[in-house]
């Protein structure tokens, strides 16, 4: 064959490939994914992010940052597809936001309440100041709860302020701005090797869901095939952490700036705590109902149908369970 034709040829062969690929990145759905901050709770997301789980659904995703009441926000214009802060997401919910939890990732907390060293017993915390990430965000409630568990009450007995996010705490506690607070437990490890003091193991002590991937009905409804994709991408990547430890340990490391060891510590005392199907108890959302009713001094019954929605899950578990019978 002639040079020139063979360099036809392959300049060819060339442009079908790049259009190929140009023709795939526009099928490509690109959605936006709102997490109140890093941490082990979100990473279900990060790991099928990170291991191409939403690209083999044909889905792009841009993941971004904002405080939980934000986000909630962000979700009802359309800002944000998905969102991974479950507490405040139930909570609008509870309020009547038309929203729905439709995968559930860790169903106990994932934060341990850590101190400065000289605080030695959880009895020391009086008159001391805690920092969470938000009002009435999950950080708050869980510091409601640890301070009511050692026999004290909030805004009484305690002051609890905003801080920001987990490392932005750790930073305020080195800095003596903020005594304790609740904190994602793979940074409580990192805290704990500079000294500072481990008070409790929120999991421990409430069965409180942590985080979960909630959408807006409007979105359940009208793109229901898409949802069920970013679920299925997300329930592979919960998958992944309980199955790989030591590939999801590495990647922790990575993603958090902590050591291995940090990381191993973090990932074998809270592995046990994230769902193997998606799927949040009853148990678990009744007791985020009634601490959120309590809170907003609410007293009507809301049902689980205005909440959450496995149907997606449920749908994602069945075509897995149908695939592997076909082998």
């Amino acid at each position: 064959m002639h040079p020139k034709i063979r360099l036809g040829c392959a300049s060819l062969h060339l442009l079908a490939l790049i259009m190929l690929s140009s023709s795939f990145a526009m099928a490509a759905e690109r959605i936006i994914i709102a997490t109140p901050s890093r941490g082990l709770f979100e990473f279900p997301v990060v790991v099928a992010m990170r291991k191409g789980y939403f690209k083999d659904e044909g889905i792009e995703v841009d993941k971004v940052q904002m405080q939980p009441a934000l986000g909630v926000k962000a979700l009802i214009s359309g800002d944000v597809d998905y969102l991974l802060a479950w507490g405040s997401a139930l909570r609008a919910a509870v309020t009547g936001v038309p929203l729905k939890a439709v995968a559930g990732f860790a169903s106990r907390p994932l934060h341990v309440l850590v101190a400065r060293p000289e605080i030695k017993t959880p009895k020391d915390l009086k008159g001391k100041i805690i920092g969470v990430d938000s009002v009435a965000g999950t950080v708050d409630y869980l510091s409601r709860v640890a301070i009511r568990h050692f026999g004290m009450e909030p805004e009484k007995d305690v002051k609890i302020i905003v801080t920001g996010e987990s490392p932005t705490r750790l930073l305020a506690l080195r800095a003596g701005s903020i005594d304790a607070t609740p904190i994602d437990v793979a940074f409580a490890v990192k805290a704990e090797d500079e000294g500072f003091k481990r008070l409790i193991y929120l999991g421990d002590i409430i069965e409180l869901p942590l985080s979960g991937m909630a959408v807006m009905d409007t979105k359940l409804q009208r793109h229901r095939e898409q949802v069920k994709r970013v679920v299925r991408a997300s329930v592979r990547g919960t998958r992944f952490m309980k199955q790989n430890r030591s590939e999801t340990v590495q990647m922790l490391s990575n993603y958090l700036r902590i050591t291995p060891a940090q990381s191993a510590t973090a990932y074998d005392t809270s592995i046990n705590s994230f769902t193997d199907d998606g799927i949040i108890s009853d148990k678990g959302i009744h007791l985020d109902v009634q601490l959120t009713k309590e809170r907003l001094k609410m007293t009507k019954e809301v049902p689980l149908s205005q909440l959450v929605d496995w149907s997606l899950v449920k749908e994602v578990k069945a075509d897995g369970q149908s695939k592997d019978a076909l082998k």
